[in-house]
C-alpha cells in the first residue's frame, strides 16, 4: 500500500510525493495524519492526502521510499475542511503545501514535530443559555432584520445598513440564539485595532466563550486556541482572515464585518479572498453566512443582484421612539 503525501514547505514535487506504507502501519495510517519521511538527506514531516492500494506499473517500486512512523495519531483535517484545503489550491492556482499551510499554523507543526501536541479528542464543554440585558432594545426593523436572519431558507446573507443602526446590537443577538442552541460562532473583522470597540463589546456580553485574536497575540497561544476551537471549548471566535482555516467542529454562523475591507484578500500566497473562502465553507457545511457593508463590493453586489445573497437593509437611525 502507499500514501499520496502533502509537503509543509515548498518542495521539489509541490503537488504531492508517493511513499510506500511498511507492513506494521498499514493498520494504524490514515488520511490527513503526519508522517515522518526520508527526504534527500533529511528527515521531514508531511501530511497524508490519500491513501492507495496499488500505484501504476509505471513506477518502479525499487525507488519508492517508505514512510518512517506516524508522527501523530489525530485526524487534523475533519468535515468541510477535507474539501476546503483542496479547493484553495485548485481554485487559487497554489501549490499544495500553500494550502495545507492555513490549516497547519507554524507552531503546531512544531509541536507535532516535537511531539509535544496533545491528544485532540473532542472533550464535553460546558454550555449554558446567556441573558443579556441589552439597555438598547431592538428596534422594529432591527427585530424584523434579527428574525429574517434566523428564519430565511438562504444561508448566504447582505446586510446593508448605516453606520450609526447599532449593528452591534444585532450582532450580539445573532451571537446569543446560536451559542444558546450550542454552536460555534466566528466573526471576522478586518482589522482588531479599528474595530476594537466592537471586540470588547462582545467579550463583555460572552466573557469566556471569547477567543480574540490579534497581532499581539504568540504563536503558542494561537496554537492553545487552535486546540480549544478543535474541542469545542472556543464557542465564540473574533479574529482576522485566517480564522477561517481553524478547525471548528460545529460551526453554524459567520459573520463578516465590513466586507469590502481589502484586508479581507491576502497579498502573500496563497492569495485568497476571505470572502469567497467563507462562501465555499457555507455551501460546504451549510451554516449561515452574514456579510455587514455599507459599501458592498462590486462582487458581492452582483451576487446579490443574482439572487445568490439575501439582501437585508436597515436604512433608518437607531432610536428609542422606534424600539418596542
Amino acid at each position: 500500500m502507499y500514501v499520496l503525501i502533502s509537503p509543509f514547505s515548498k518542495s521539489f514535487d509541490e503537488i504531492w510525493l508517493i511513499y510506500a506504507i511498511p507492513s506494521f502501519l498499514i493498520d494504524e495510517i490514515k488520511v490527513w495524519q503526519i508522517v515522518e519521511i526520508p527526504i534527500k538527506d533529511s528527515l521531514e514531516i508531511w501530511v497524508v492526502l490519500n491513501i492507495l492500494e496499488t500505484i501504476n506499473t509505471n513506477y518502479d517500486d525499487s525507488k519508492i521510499k517508505s514512510i518512517i512512523n506516524i508522527k501523530n495519531n489525530n485526524i487534523f483535517i475533519t468535515n468541510y475542511r477535507e474539501v476546503l484545503l483542496k479547493w484553495v489550491a485548485y481554485y487559487y492556482f497554489t501549490a499544495i503545501h500553500n494550502s495545507t499551510n492555513l490549516f497547519f499554523p507554524k507552531n503546531l507543526r512544531e509541536k507535532i514535530w516535537k511531539d509535544k501536541l496533545p491528544e485532540l479528542s473532542e472533550k464535553s464543554n460546558n454550555w449554558y443559555k446567556y441573558t443579556y440585558n441589552n439597555k438598547k432594545t431592538l428596534s422594529k426593523e432591527q427585530e424584523k432584520i434579527f428574525n429574517n436572519i434566523i428564519e430565511t431558507k438562504k444561508n448566504k446573507i447582505l446586510l446593508y445598513w448605516l453606520t450609526w443602526s447599532w449593528k452591534t446590537e444585532i450582532y450580539i443577538q445573532l451571537i446569543k440564539y446560536y451559542i444558546d442552541i450550542w454552536k460555534q460562532i466566528l466573526f471576522l473583522i478586518p482589522e482588531i485595532i479599528l474595530t476594537n470597540q466592537l471586540s470588547i463589546k462582545i467579550s463583555n456580553v460572552f466573557w469566556n466563550d471569547v477567543i480574540i485574536i490579534n497581532s499581539t497575540v504568540s504563536d503558542a497561544k494561537k496554537t492553545k486556541y487552535w486546540i480549544d476551537i478543535n474541542k469545542k471549548k472556543a464557542k465564540i471566535v473574533v479574529w482576522t482572515r485566517s480564522a477561517l482555516f481553524y478547525p471548528y467542529n460545529n460551526l453554524w454562523l459567520i459573520i463578516i464585518d465590513e466586507e469590502h475591507d481589502n484586508s479581507y484578500i491576502s497579498d502573500s500566497a496563497p492569495r485568497y479572498n476571505a470572502i469567497e473562502v467563507a462562501e465555499k465553507i457555507t455551501e460546504l457545511n451549510w451554516n449561515k453566512l452574514v456579510l455587514w457593508t455599507w459599501t458592498p463590493s462590486i462582487k458581492t453586489m452582483y451576487k446579490s443582484v443574482k439572487g445568490e445573497l439575501e439582501i437585508f437593509n436597515l436604512l433608518k437611525k437607531y432610536s428609542k421612539k422606534q424600539s418596542n
